[in-house]
């Protein structure tokens, strides 16, 4: 009976927690020849946006040693910080369109596993993070390009003009397309400013540039594409002068090769603004910027959104199922990617992947050969006493994976999939990960560490957590939450509960937010109605009243290994049997205790005894019958 009362409470509850420009025609070909991640459907930008997605395969051809610079952003498809930064930057990349014979606007996704070396080879300590790779750039010791920390649109347009204006005085990029940033001088004029220009100019844009700004460099930038014009900037007022430019109201003006002057309000005191101007007064003297080409988006397939609705179906109708797939999925991202890419392991680093190995050997939810990948994993780990190399980490990894391959039974996740390949993932199936691990502690008897699975989770996610912005709230929260004072196993479990519970209300509605699976307190009333103290305590505007020994029992049980789902799994074989088969194996055993079995054992010898020996009476007294027969016969 306990056993199905437990099956019917499993099936009934619910564990998963984490509830204008166009491109110009060699910006198009960049954007035509990048190389997507393994799966294109993941990282956070795609054909429909003006980012250059990078990879392994393109990131030296696209971004070192070239004549022109590269604005990129390192980042983490799973990190919320950089899914909240996405739709800025892909701003920036539309709005910084204009200057790409100067600058690019690319990204490169570190949670996709081939780029674990890049991205560790550019030390990024945290996402996201933005570099300028100027022109000719290669990498060196302390040499990573320089970084932008600001987020902000126009913070980034300032800081890039500035740093590409800087390269006109320290840099041979060999670009016909490179502005002039020098300064007019007094011993300018009309008649020498075309001097040394192609006969394509016609026209040179004078821009007074206010002390401080990069205001000259921003139009000098969004005229590039414009070969019919020069931009030259001035900050002495009376050279400005000399070219009709009234700093206050008419700040640009506009030289012919007649020497012929005209000046110009634009709408607003900015690098674009005063751009557009220039390009509403030449498109009136039909002059136009080079020919473009529209870049078409290519479609997500027809067959993969099938797929991925009906995970999302299969989900919905079991929500209370924890899945094999997101376990290992878990496991395989955090050895793969947010371990491998750290460049250098050592003190507390070192010390933090020691604990987590070790707790994940303990409760390891892999297959038999799961279990020997992490342990001997471990080992090799345990041996490093003052440092170790992600790279070196990654070798090993590889190493084993390939001695005792196949490891993982599924290659996707199952409950953690999100209406889009960038939404929950990873980072759901982290959660459940040491949900999963707390629970097992819980109902370990061997270790008698209430913090053994909190340690090992704090350790790796200020450590090697590929969200920055989630790792400082995490860590504020555990401080406040007075981690370290839980004092047993089941405090454990239910301290990690809170924990999400709390995680969950922060982040309701945020931009990270899957719509398809809101985050919600945990568990739901349908869910476990006995959690709840009192019925006012269910609605969300008023503070839930919990009734703790109720949810720990409903922890342990939505969380029991023979609960757990394999729907998805490509090779279940890979995976210790499940419980109904080993009943079916222990069948006849459970039926009849070892003392019947002894017995029926010994009546089955002596029945086959008993056989024999009425075998061989029988056949002894037929042998004795036949003489007589045959002397009767002889004598008829």
């Amino acid at each position: 009976m306990l056993a199905t009362h437990l099956v019917i409470l499993a099936v009934a509850v619910l564990v998963d927690f984490a509830s204008a420009g166009v491109p110009l025609p060699r910006y198009e070909a960049l954007l035509k020849q990048q190389s997507a991640p393994s799966d294109p459907t993941l990282g956070l930008y795609d054909d429909g946006d003006k980012v250059i997605r990078l990879s392994v395969d393109n990131f030296n051809a696209t971004v070192l040693d070239q004549n022109r610079g590269a604005l990129v952003e390192f980042y983490n498809t799973y990190c919320g910080h950089c899914r909240r930064f996405a739709p800025t930057y892909k701003s920036v990349a539309e709005h910084l369109l204009p200057w790409s014979e100067v600058l690019i606007v690319a990204a490169i996704d570190c949670a996709a596993e081939e780029n674990n070396g890049v991205c560790r080879n550019y030390e990024v300590m945290g996402y996201p993070t933005l570099r300028y790779l100027g022109p000719g750039f290669q990498p060196g010791p302390q040499h990573y390009g320089q970084s932008l920390h600001t987020q902000d649109i126009n913070e980034i347009r300032e800081m890039l003009a500035g740093m590409v204006a800087a390269e006109n005085l320290t840099s041979s990029h060999n670009n016909s397309y490179w502005p002039n940033f020098y300064y007019l001088t007094e011993n300018d004029s009309a008649s020498s400013l075309f001097e040394g220009l192609s006969s394509v100019t016609q026209y040179v844009a004078v821009v007074h540039e206010p002390e401080n700004t990069t205001l000259g460099v921003e139009v000098a930038l969004f005229m590039t594409q414009w070969p019919a014009v020069s931009v030259r900037r001035v900050i002495d007022p009376a050279v400005a002068a000399k070219f009709k430019i009234d700093p206050t109201n008419l700040p640009i003006s506009l030289v012919d090769r007649k020497g012929e002057i005209t000046a110009y309000a634009p709408e607003s005191t900015n690098g674009e603004s005063y751009a557009k101007k220039l390009w509403d007064v030449l498109g009136k003297k039909n002059i136009t910027p080079r020919p473009v080409t529209v870049h078409q988006p290519s479609a997500t397939p027809a067959s993969k959104i099938k797929g991925q609705n009906e995970l999302i179906d299969e989900v919905h109708r079991n929500k209370h199922f924890v899945y094999q797939a997101d376990l290992e999925q878990a496991i395989r991202t955090v050895l793969h990617n947010e371990v491998s890419k750290v460049g250098e392991i050592s003190d507390e680093k070192l010390l933090a992947l020691q604990r987590f190995l070790a707790v994940l050997q303990r409760y390891n939810p892999l297959g038999a050969n799961g279990h020997q990948l992490v342990s001997k994993l471990k080992d090799y780990v345990v041996e490093f006493n003052d440092k170790l190399t992600g790279s070196q980490f990654e070798e090993e990894l590889k190493r084993l994976e390939a001695h005792l391959s196949p490891v993982y039974s599924s290659t996707h996740f199952v409950g953690c999939v999100g209406s889009s390949p960038r939404l929950r993932g990873f980072s759901c199936s982290l959660w459940t990960l040491f949900h999963f691990m707390t629970v097992q502690a819980a109902n370990n008897e061997e270790s008698q560490d209430p913090l053994e699975v909190l340690q090992a989770m704090h350790g790796y996610i200020k450590n090697f957590f590929g969200c920055t912005e989630c790792s400082e709230h995490f860590q504020a929260m555990a401080s406040r939450r007075k981690i370290w004072s839980v004092p047993n196993k089941e405090e454990a479990v239910l301290w990690l509960w809170a924990a999400h519970n709390e995680v969950n209300q922060r982040l309701a509605g945020d931009a990270t937010e899957d719509p398809e699976f809101p985050k919600k307190q945990f568990p739901a009333p349908d869910s476990c109605s006995e959690c709840y103290r009192t019925p006012d305590s269910k609605s969300e505007n008023l503070e839930i009243e919990w009734n703790k020994d109720a949810v720990l029992g409903f922890l342990k049980n939505i969380h029991n290994p023979q609960f757990v789902s394999r729907y998805g799994v490509q090779r279940e074989e890979l995976l210790h049997p499940t419980a109904d088969k080993m009943r079916q194996k222990r069948q006849i055993s459970s039926v009849f205790t070892d003392m019947d079995m002894r017995m029926g054992m010994l009546l089955y010898a002596f029945c086959i005894v008993m056989m024999v020996l009425a075998f061989k009476l029988f056949a002894f007294k037929g042998y004795r019958k036949k003489p007589y027969g045959h002397d009767l016969l002889g004598k008829v």
